[in-house]
């Protein structure tokens, strides 16, 4: 594929206007705000000081897991599951705790084999909702269930929302729309 003309004029009008230094750690503020704004219209109010642009959502969790596992640590993995999270882990030589995704009800998480896994070195739980790879959507039922289960445990959620925009019902709520007080990390992306 070509590079579109318009998105080489705008490279160009950005170096030319003096905008090719390294930008903010956290991103750019338009597209915090941009962000803010887009989370705020889907029912989640948060403020641009809230949100941190990176590199992709893969960046993303490999920062946020490196700045809250140490070593020994445990974080609840669903299984099947997005491969990023266990070698990150593995890398930082915590462990991984799979909890089982249940087919014979839609891929939805087995709460009672999730209660079984929990321990005092249990820091952290990710949800992918939707998920990836199995495609599920969570009921509010379920997901409400996981954020109690969350708080319950001291847990921090890392809620992996980056086909939020396909569930296949239309768009998915965030979590935090659901406890806007809940310890809740969101990854999303633009490029899905």
């Amino acid at each position: 594929f070509h590079t579109p003309g318009h998105l080489i004029e705008a490279v160009n009008r950005a170096m030319r206007d003096g905008h090719n230094t390294y930008g903010p750690s956290p991103g750019i503020e338009s597209a915090r705000v941009a962000v803010a704004e887009e989370y705020t219209r889907n029912g989640f109010p948060i403020s641009p000081d809230r949100v941190f642009i990176t590199a992709g959502t893969s960046e993303g969790i490999e920062l946020t897991l490196g700045a809250v596992i140490e070593q020994g640590d445990e974080v609840l993995v669903p299984m099947p599951t997005y491969p990023l999270y266990t070698a990150v882990l593995a890398k930082l030589d915590a462990r991984t705790k799979y909890y089982r995704l249940d087919p014979s009800r839609g891929w939805m998480p087995d709460l009672d084999h999730l209660r079984s896994l929990v321990t005092p070195a249990t820091r952290a739980m990710v949800v992918i909702d939707p998920n990836n790879p199995t495609g599920a959507v969570y009921s509010v039922e379920t997901r409400r269930a996981l954020i109690d289960f969350a708080e319950q445990h001291g847990l921090l959620i890392l809620a992996d929302e980056v086909y939020g925009d396909l569930g296949f019902d239309g768009p998915v709520d965030p979590y935090g729309r659901l406890d806007y007080d809940a310890p809740i990390i969101s990854f999303s992306s633009l490029s899905k």
